[in-house]
């Protein structure tokens, strides 16, 4: 395997989503991401829906992917960003201020950091949950609200707004060990929403306002953004698996029969209804034991879809309602909307004008690009450049004086 020759701006990006496993190597130097190489997995071993079942089987499925990405010995030359595709995640929202009366002081990074550790540090956490990332949401200078980039202002007061997601903290140790054994340094763990809205929505339409139904295999998360600002994430445990577990129980089978009966003859495309094609509900020994018409199969399948898409669009027109939002950009991503004639069927059963959920922006192969379920991933290379952008911005001291004073306050930090 031959190394790119230059492995600056070159990062990593892991991918642990409810049934796949996936490694992208990136490089980030030019204006849009592009993905070098790419491996992934199905069902992993060592993993269940997202998260850690067994610590030595996940080590091994996520080294041996990364040893076909890159040699061992190029693992420390690039950074890596691991993306949780679980739906395990909490968003919180705290705000707090610090105050520079009598005298006016000029916002820099020094009073950026201070006002963001002091909001983290009084932020009523539960106990037992990790904090995965705290992003500055907007600021507030004196009176002035929504300020996003305060350095070089005026100010006897600054605020900031922290958007803080967080993970059940020992769900989330049993994955940070997976990189630990491997001596993997990771840079930052993201829940996929973050990337996600990076990947598919557009500046216009995260002012207009934007929902993506992101519908994966464990839950539905609903996400909405207003006037360019996250408005919230929603939650719902009605996942692509519901369908599986109502097939399941129609013919009284297992489960993994029944994902695979849906894998493999599951349509959403009307036409098909009609097939007399025979349908193998279980098959053991290569013998199918037994089996039933594609017709009466779809007849089940198109009713159970029809009352699960009715749940998650009341529940997204209920949060709709409840921020404001009137008519915004409707897109769905996630493994389940890959299900033939998916949006063909939403907008004339429920007469709902969407698009999938697919990656801009990125450079790489069109399998990737057009793949909802993959929106995450590889919205996390343009989340890498735009978040570090505007960390630089705000978090970077600037002018030789100001930088000095921020080592000095670094030095006295770390040795009084």
């Amino acid at each position: 395997m031959s190394l790119p020759v230059d492995m600056k701006n070159k990062c990593v990006v892991v991918y642990i989503g409810t049934r796949k496993l996936v490694v992208m190597l990136g490089d980030t130097g030019s204006s849009n991401p592009q993905v070098l190489r790419h491996e992934e997995t199905l069902f992993p071993e060592g993993f269940e829906k997202g998260l850690v079942s067994n610590l030595q089987n996940a080590s091994a499925s996520l080294e041996k992917l990364m040893k076909v990405l890159l040699p061992p010995e190029a693992w420390e030359q690039v950074s890596i960003y691991v993306v949780l595709g679980n739906s395990r995640f909490k968003m919180y929202r705290f705000s707090s201020c610090e105050y520079y009366s009598p005298e006016r002081r000029t916002i820099s990074s020094h009073e950026v950091q201070s006002v963001v550790q002091q909001t983290r540090n009084v932020a009523t956490l539960p106990l037992n949950e990790s904090i995965l990332q705290a992003i500055p949401e907007s600021f507030l200078v004196n009176d002035m609200p929504a300020v996003r980039n305060p350095i070089g202002l005026e100010a006897e007061r600054l605020g900031v707004t922290l958007q803080i997601y967080t993970m059940e903290f020992q769900a989330f140790r049993n994955i940070a060990k997976i990189f630990e054994t491997l001596d993997l340094d990771v840079e930052g763990y993201f829940p996929k929403i973050l990337p996600l809205s990076e990947a598919v929505l557009g500046d216009a339409e995260k002012q207009e306002g934007g929902m993506i139904l992101d519908i994966a295999d464990d839950a539905t998360q609903l996400v909405l953004w207003k006037n360019g600002l996250l408005a919230g994430v929603r939650t719902l445990p009605m996942g692509g698996h519901y369908l599986t577990q109502c097939l399941a129980k129609d013919w009284n089978i297992e489960e993994r029969d029944a994902e695979k009966v849906k894998e493999k003859f599951a349509t959403l495309d009307i036409r098909e209804q009609e097939s007399e094609e025979l349908v193998p509900l279980v098959t053991r020994n290569e013998k199918v034991q037994q089996s039933i018409s594609r017709k009466e199969f779809l007849q089940k399948f198109f009713k159970h879809a029809h009352g699960w898409m009715t749940k998650i669009l009341e529940s997204a027109d209920g949060f709709m309602q409840d921020e404001k939002v009137r008519y915004p950009h409707i897109l769905f991503t996630g493994g389940a909307v890959m299900t033939e004639g998916f949006l063909e069927w939403v907008q004339k059963e429920f007469s709902r004008d969407g698009k999938l959920g697919i990656s801009r922006h990125v450079e790489a192969q069109q399998e990737l690009v057009r793949d909802p379920s993959m929106a995450s991933a590889l919205g996390m290379f343009r989340w890498i450049m735009t978040y570090k952008r505007s960390q630089e911005a705000l978090f970077t001291p600037r002018g030789l004086v100001a930088k000095t004073a921020a080592a000095v306050r670094a030095w006295i930090t770390n040795y009084f």
